[in-house]
């Protein structure tokens, strides 16, 4: 059945938006968010029409919750199995806990390399505001709500008062994504790693000073 004018505007339009969305990660993901111009993003896709992301995105947010929406998805995929191997008893509450978080984004950036970016922007957002449940952060970007890694959380830490549970949680979710990219920016930068990408040791470090986070005794305060 030949392609309908219709049909073929929309094909074209997503395939214009979808190349906004990958311009747009690359440069936030090498550079920052506040750095990089909504002219420099339309002109990376390689769109003459200036008022193209606009059309597609409204704004800088419109086009960073498209970036959260494309990824999260696949991120939860990977969670699930996580999720099981932790209601099977696989691991102690802190344990569980830490690698529901971690290890399904390392999962997804090393079968997608090209996510790390992701990881890179949700770092920057992190520190914008909490982004667990369904709380939003300065520039509105709203985050999938994860009942089931937040219960994990916060099983983890009931030895906890509900006001640190929280403080550690946004901590927590700050760690994860600053930690990731950052192990994935000192791998680039190694000479001797001819691969660029990094030991699953350090990973693992990872999981393992988040676990340690979380079982932490109180804090005293004065």
């Amino acid at each position: 059945m030949a392609m309908t004018a219709a049909n073929k505007h929309q094909q074209n339009s997503q395939a214009t938006r979808d190349r906004l969305i990958e311009a747009a990660e690359q440069l936030f993901g090498s550079r920052s968010i506040d750095a990089v111009s909504i002219s420099e993003i339309t002109a990376a896709a390689g769109q003459k029409n200036r008022n193209a992301l606009q059309y597609h995105f409204k704004n800088r947010s419109g086009l960073l919750q498209a970036i959260v929406e494309k990824h999260a998805h696949h991120v939860a995929i990977l969670r699930e199995d996580y999720f099981q191997r932790a209601e099977a008893g696989e691991w102690r509450a802190a344990e569980a806990a830490a690698r529901c978080l971690i290890m399904p984004l390392v999962d997804y950036v090393r079968d997608t390399p090209k996510a790390v970016n992701f990881v890179k922007i949700v770092s920057q957002l992190s520190a914008l505001n909490k982004i667990q449940g369904n709380s939003e952060n300065a520039l509105g970007i709203q985050f999938p709500a994860i009942p089931r890694l937040r219960e994990l959380l916060v099983e983890a830490m009931t030895h906890l008062s509900r006001a640190e549970q929280e403080q550690r949680i946004f901590l927590a979710v700050n760690i994860t994504f600053h930690g990731i990219a950052d192990i994935y920016r000192a791998s680039a930068q190694d000479k001797s790693n001819k691969r660029k990408r990094p030991d699953a040791a350090m990973f693992e470090q990872l999981v393992c000073a988040l676990e340690s986070f979380l079982a932490a005794p109180a804090i005293k305060t004065q």
